[in-house]
């Protein structure tokens, strides 16, 4: 008898890769399976963005820890982060909760209190959704944007020699900033008229998973300089928790949401003269380089390199 293989033994990235195979690219549409949204055809000069994210009780928060509002402010952050990488601003969004019968209606909208907070910030409408019965309370919002065709930016297209820059700090985003930090769609849309990134992703899993992604779109290596990596506070504070260094944290850590980019050198050199866009600041980080593997070395001077894990958090 033939062994399944479970999601635990696949994990996230060999899922997509083996649902790529039942949903092959189709020539109509620019992005399908592979990127922050997915990009569809909309008018001669911009194209559609679609995404959707989901939040489940006891993984993606704890209801006895948080309340409702800032779990509805959350679930449509995260998905107004995915546009941003992307370049768009959004537009419209539905949202699908699963509520165990038990809850108080005031939780629900305490719930809408919060996305409603968050979408009128952005000057965009939630305009429907579902409801359905569930045992554990879950979230889902399904979010439409917008982007020129000659703003939109790629996972794929990073290349050799480019600079490596990440917006805002990094790392324990648990101790609570994962619940109220600001989707950095004002940034990314200074970012894509100025500057032209060649290739971003948002940091929900990780800075050296997310850059893992964007390397392995792209067909590049990269090397982060560890002097330049802006530590969060927060990882401070947690590290001492932990008993890890607060540079691991802010390599490692998921649900920063910042905005990790590359652009030319000539760009580079402007954006870490500039230091901020659209009022937060800009780190250069490191260099895209040919080949395959992230590395690290401790500054741009330092002759000693070694090879990291693209490690950070995964469904499975």
């Amino acid at each position: 008898m033939n062994k399944k293989l479970l999601l635990k033994d696949a994990g996230e990235e060999g899922l997509i890769r083996r649902l790529r195979m039942f949903f092959p690219p189709c020539p109509r549409i620019p992005m399908g399976i592979g990127d922050d949204t997915a990009v569809l055809p909309y008018t001669r000069q911009a194209y559609l963005l679609f995404t959707t994210d989901a939040s489940v009780d006891g993984i993606d928060f704890r209801l006895a820890k948080i309340g409702p509002e800032a779990i509805g402010r959350k679930v449509l952050a995260q998905n107004l982060s995915d546009i941003a990488a992307m370049g768009g601003i959004p537009l419209y969004g539905v949202m699908t909760l699963g509520v165990p019968p038990s809850f108080p209606v005031d939780f629900v909208e305490e719930f809408y209190a919060g996305v409603k907070k968050l979408s009128r910030r952005f000057n965009m409408k939630i305009v429907g959704g579902d409801f359905s019965r569930s045992k554990v309370f879950f979230a889902s919002c399904a979010l439409i944007g917008a982007v020129e065709k000659k703003y939109a930016v790629f996972r794929k297209n990073a290349r050799t020699g480019d600079f490596i820059f990440v917006t805002g700090t990094l790392g324990g985003s648990i101790l609570g900033r994962h619940f109220c930090f600001a989707p950095r769609i004002r940034e990314a849309r200074f970012l894509v008229r100025k500057f032209r990134p060649h290739a971003m992703i948002d940091v929900s899993d990780g800075l050296t998973r997310d850059l893992g992604h964007l390397l392995d779109e792209s067909g590049k290596s990269a090397v982060l300089y560890a002097d330049r990596i802006p530590v969060s506070e927060a990882a401070k504070v947690l590290a001492r928790k932990t008993g890890k260094k607060p540079l691991e944290h802010a390599l490692g850590d998921g649900e920063d949401f910042e905005l990790l980019f590359t652009v030319s050198p000539g760009d580079g050199k402007k954006l870490m003269a500039l230091k901020k866009v659209a009022g937060t600041a800009v780190h250069f980080i490191g260099r895209v380089r040919k080949g395959k593997g992230l590395f690290i070395q401790s500054s741009e001077k330092s002759l000693e390199r070694k090879r990291i894990p693209c490690k950070g958090f995964s469904h499975f």
